[in-house]
């Protein structure tokens, strides 16, 4: 028992250079699995440098264009609000003119129907009295004035 025991508490120069070699092709196969892991991240970072560098740079100048469409946009809503402001000065200035000119043509009617309307009760008159005389005139009889 003990000569087994001894086996057991020593290895040989053979074993160690076998477990050695085996260590070794293990060590390969994970270094080369590794390996191959690596290229394949390697050729996936070029693929993915190919596809974001352009997206990037397209992103960049996206953000200047749209920068300057909306600079463009303001500088134009600026404008155009200048405009309206202007161009409501100016509706208001015509709407005074307007009302300036529809009140004094009504003053001006008042007076002219205020005259007309006096005008008219004159000749009124006159015509009533006329009508008067020629109707005691006609109904007269002329024929005891003329005959007597």
């Amino acid at each position: 028992m003990e000569n087994e025991k001894e086996k057991i508490d020593y290895v040989s120069r053979a074993e160690l250079f076998e477990h050695g070699i085996d260590i070794k092709k293990e060590m390969s196969r994970k270094v080369d699995k590794v390996e191959s892991k690596v290229d394949k991240i390697g050729e996936e970072v070029v693929e993915l440098k190919v596809l974001v560098i352009p997206m990037v740079t397209s992103s960049k100048e996206t953000a200047q264009n749209t920068q300057k469409m909306a600079d463009t946009l303001e500088r134009y809503t600026r404008s155009t609000t200048k405009q309206l402001h202007e161009h409501d000065l100016e509706i208001a200035g015509v709407k005074h003119s307007i009302d300036n000119t529809l009140k004094s043509i009504s003053d001006e009617e008042s007076e002219e129907k205020h005259k007309k309307f006096s005008n008219v009760q004159i000749i009124t008159s006159v015509l009533a009295l006329i009508g008067i005389i020629l109707g005691g005139i006609l109904s007269w009889d002329w024929g005891q004035f003329i005959f007597k």
